[in-house]
């Protein structure tokens, strides 16, 4: 119980980190595409240093899991880039927002697919985690961006977000329980990031090509940065998923603990404003947390 806490704390940790760096992105104004792709790559050099060998193995495209890592990749990079969008279209808090909100999705999931329990604690739980997404991510005084004509396609773009991020959730539990065995699978780990990067490499280049962007130090130094913590959060929450612990009570806690954190450390290092409704968002979501917690 104390490992699986352990590892459920480092991918609480590391994604909080991930939040962070993000907010300095801004201030620094790197270039959110460059530093992803090089965060891909750096992922795949951590996760190659931890198991101390080539990751690529003779024979591994045949692997059972490999399929799920090469969806996940995709899944990966697509997202990042479709946030964007909707982060452009809709507003910074609507993009935040979508994103939390799919643990609808890994949550029915997981009842679904793993008849995980539902008692009534849980499912508390489960909708104030929902209420404490939206109360932490409201910035009074900052209006949402408008698009007059929003097509059909644009309209898709903040669809696709919500559920493209309970999909990578869903897809985990399902590789960590049926494909994994609930040994970890750090290779697995290294396959998904491997893919994203690969593929978010190919664009960065043919955008370099172009000329639409040039590679610059600081961005370079914002996806080290990034690709280290990126990387455990990942690996720390498929160990944490090995361990046997519902899926339905894991992704809601890490979800909303990591906004919990990340909403406390900007207001301390970034001098960020909580208004009312953002604190009483932070105790529904400590609230939330308790009642999951107990339900297990």
């Amino acid at each position: 119980m104390i490992t699986t806490l352990l590892f459920l704390l480092g991918s609480i940790l590391s994604s909080t980190i991930i939040a962070l760096i993000f907010k300095a992105y801004e201030r620094y104004d790197v270039d959110n595409f460059q530093a992803i792709v090089i965060n891909y790559l750096v992922c795949v050099v951590v996760g190659s240093l931890l198991i101390w060998d080539f990751p690529i193995e003779p024979g591994f495209i045949r692997e059972i899991w490999f399929p799920v890592a090469l969806i996940l990749g995709t899944i990966f990079i697509s997202t990042f880039y479709t946030v964007a969008l909707t982060v452009q279209n809709f507003g910074v808090t609507v993009a935040v927002v979508l994103q939390k909100m799919s643990i609808i999705l890994s949550v029915i999931f997981a009842i679904w697919m793993y008849n995980e329990s539902a008692d009534a604690l849980k499912i508390t739980g489960i909708i104030l985690a929902l209420i404490a997404v939206v109360l932490t991510n409201i910035s009074p005084g900052t209006k949402e961006k408008k698009v007059q004509n929003r097509n059909l396609l644009t309209l898709l773009i903040p669809a696709y977000v919500f559920f493209a991020c309970g999909a990578i959730e869903a897809l985990l539990l399902y590789a960590e329980r049926d494909l994994l065995d609930g040994s970890g699978g750090i290779r697995f780990t290294i396959s998904i990031f491997a893919t994203a990067g690969t593929i978010g490499f190919i664009f960065l280049i043919i955008n370099i090509i172009r000329g639409r962007t040039s590679i610059k130090s600081k961005h370079i130094i914002g996806g080290i940065a990034l690709g280290i913590p990126n990387f455990f959060s990942v690996y720390f929450l498929v160990l944490v998923l090995g361990r046997g612990v519902d899926g339905s009570i894991i992704f809601p806690i890490n979800n909303i603990s990591i906004i919990v954190l990340a909403a406390i450390l900007a207001w301390i290092i970034f001098k960020e404003k909580l208004s009312t409704i953002n604190i009483i968002g932070i105790l529904v979501a400590v609230i939330s947390i308790v009642l999951m917690a107990l339900s297990t």
